[in-house]
């Protein structure tokens, strides 16, 4: 069999697929990278970030906020360049969300309601995002040991980090989302996040939203790092794993996705995820 390997855009690291703490501190960093992954993104954002935009919506960093990102979700933090960007993330799929739910209370279902239409941002106390960071860093280090005692441990820490996740979104207004300076380009997002499975060319957009190809080709690159051709293709390989857990052919799948045949697809699929749909099927955990 095939070995599985993770995707340079969307996997946990380290072969987790469970979860995944990590914590990161620039002084200086300068980029955007639109992507997207088949797990949850607890993005627990600490300062000096600028913007960050989740699929169509658009969110203005403040210090001690938590940003909840839903698979297969778009999303990258903006430019203009951020100077000491300090960040925490717990990466975690479905299985273990309902796991943490302890029986007691369905986790996804909780995240899923309280991130539909858009709201994605919710505020944290400074001591709420400062216990949260500790424990990230707790969980970063002691999930590199293998033994029982340490993955039990791994666990009793999720809990509490679920727990400040779960209140702040309990108590917090939904925040609206911003507008940006990228007005056309944002439409045209929006558009394309919406009609990826379709044929799409930058002939058309650019015919359809009223501006030059050029530009469009340009800004589009400028602000997702991708050009419309890689985004649009991106998206339709990270729909194509969304569906192959389900029980649908292979070829079915091809066709839900937008591919234009079965080998186009084989080639793309290998190319952003590393190995064949049929061998990433086989390899999934069995329910």
């Amino acid at each position: 069999m095939e070995s599985v390997q993770f995707d340079q855009y969307s996997s946990m690291g380290n072969n987790q697929t469970d979860f995944e703490a990590c914590y990161t501190h620039d002084s200086d960093l300068f980029r955007h990278v639109s992507h997207c992954h088949d797990f949850y993104e607890l993005y627990f954002h600490l300062h000096g970030g600028h913007m960050i935009d989740i699929d169509q919506y658009y969110y203005e960093m403040q210090p001690n906020q938590l940003y909840v990102i839903p698979p297969f979700s778009m999303h990258g933090v903006t430019v203009p360049p951020m100077v000491d960007y300090e960040r925490a993330f717990l990466y975690i799929n479905s299985d273990t969300l309902k796991m943490c739910g302890c029986g007691q209370m369905d986790l996804e279902a909780y995240l899923q309601a309280k991130v539909s239409n858009g709201h994605h941002q919710f505020p944290l106390t400074a001591e709420e995002a400062r216990k949260c960071k500790e424990m990230l860093l707790s969980l970063r280090e002691n999930q590199k040991k293998e033994e029982p005692l340490s993955r039990f441990r791994d666990y009793c820490l999720l809990l509490p980090i679920l727990d400040i996740v779960c209140e702040s979104m309990r108590r917090a207004e939904p925040s609206p989302s911003t507008e940006t300076g990228f007005s056309a380009i944002h439409d045209i997002l929006v558009y394309v996040n919406k009609n990826y499975m379709k044929p799409l060319s930058v002939e058309a957009l650019a015919q359809q939203f009223g501006v030059s190809v050029s530009y469009l080709a340009h800004e589009f690159k400028k602000y997702t790092s991708r050009s419309v051709y890689d985004y649009v293709l991106y998206r339709r390989v990270m729909l194509a794993k969304k569906l192959i857990p389900g029980s649908v052919s292979l070829n079915a799948v091809s066709e839900q996705c937008g591919f234009e045949n079965y080998s186009n697809f084989l080639r793309l699929f290998y190319k952003y995820v590393g190995v064949s749909p049929k061998a990433y099927r086989k390899a999934l955990p069995q329910r």
